[in-house]
């Protein structure tokens, strides 16, 4: 009984962590797109810096001390 409870919850946190990972592998692959895209333009770079701004805040605010 409990070998079977430990598989389901093996499992559905296997699902879980192999969908995060597919969200994120598609960011990066979408991110690397759009930056191959970019023109040089002023107001994409700052657009540019915007996100890498607001993705190193959101990390620092989820981290866990």
């Amino acid at each position: 009984m409990r070998d079977q409870l430990d598989a389901q919850i093996w499992v559905e946190n296997h699902e879980a962590f192999s969908a995060g990972i597919d969200r994120a592998l598609t960011a990066v692959r979408s991110g690397l797109h759009r930056f191959g895209e970019w023109d040089g333009t002023t107001h994409q770079l700052l657009a540019l810096l915007a996100a890498f701004a607001i993705t190193a805040l959101t990390f620092n605010a989820t981290t866990v001390v």
